[in-house]
């Protein structure tokens, strides 16, 4: 694999990517048991409840562990999109769909002239060490708008 050159087809990094994206679907959907402590009880139980009071036109005011700037409450609400799917799993969904945007921008990125794919291998090499933690956050939402506006 010529992860510095760039110079594999765009399928191995699809593969790559698929295959621990499929397993970190796996941990969070709660298919497997990551060892540790459960981080996706954050999404069900803290997020979840920020959703409920959001969705009625008010912040979570009285909740200490309410600590973001207003737009943090995009990602909070958009498992609303999801509506067919209970919260949770539509969380878990649109952050791998956020992991996919990422990668797909990082590796339009490294096919230009003069550049390599090194990025888009960095990101899917990297992202699976996080282990569950990367899709019961919301960062990986945010870091697709900060990656876009690279």
């Amino acid at each position: 694999m010529d992860i510095a050159g760039g110079r594999r087809p765009l399928a191995g990094l699809l593969v790559t990517w698929g295959l621990t994206r499929l397993v970190l679907l796996l941990f969070v959907l709660k298919v497997f048991v990551f060892p540790g402590p459960d981080v996706t009880s954050d999404v069900s139980v803290i997020y979840q409840g920020w959703y409920e009071t959001l969705r009625h036109g008010t912040f979570p005011l009285d909740d200490v562990t309410w600590q973001y700037p207003p737009a943090a409450a995009l990602p909070i609400l958009s498992p609303a999109l999801l509506g067919f799917l209970d919260y949770a799993t539509a969380f878990f969904v649109l952050a791998f769909l956020a992991d996919l945007v990422v990668l797909s921008l990082l590796q339009y990125a490294g096919r230009r002239p003069g550049k390599t794919l090194r990025g888009a291998w960095v990101w899917v090499l990297g992202v699976p060490l996080l282990g569950p933690t990367v899709y019961a956050r919301y960062d990986v939402m945010v870091t697709a708008v900060a990656v876009a506006g690279l």
